[in-house]
């Protein structure tokens, strides 16, 4: 089972810039709309395994998905995959883009650079 990183957490981490990678796991339409600063879109479906392995070449790197919220089985199915693929230090962020949203914390718009 995937341990979870809390809001305050993660944030702490980000604020930090400690090094991790953060992986919004929803559509790209909706990372596109929004997504939480410094986090790299990578939508759970048919091409996340290929493009797992080009982003994430790392399997000792710290890991943290998100999705919608805690109903997300986007995320859940993500982490699972990555740790069933060897990636050591995955988390998952079950409060997703709408915790964060609630939480008043900061967003990005438009596509990734």
């Amino acid at each position: 089972m995937t341990s979870e990183i809390s809001l305050e957490e993660l944030k702490q981490k980000i604020d930090k810039a400690e090094k991790f990678y953060l992986i919004d796991v929803r559509t790209r339409e909706q990372y596109e709309h929004n997504h939480i600063a410094e986090a790299l879109g990578l939508a759970w479906g048919s091409d996340f395994e290929k493009q797992v392995t080009h982003i994430l070449p790392d399997k000792d790197a710290e890991i943290i998905v998100y999705g919608a919220n805690e109903s997300c089985e986007r995320a859940k199915k993500a982490a699972e995959f990555l740790q069933s693929h060897g990636y050591a230090k995955v988390r998952i962020f079950s409060l997703g883009i709408l915790g964060w949203m609630e939480a008043g914390l900061r967003l990005e718009f438009g596509r990734e650079s």
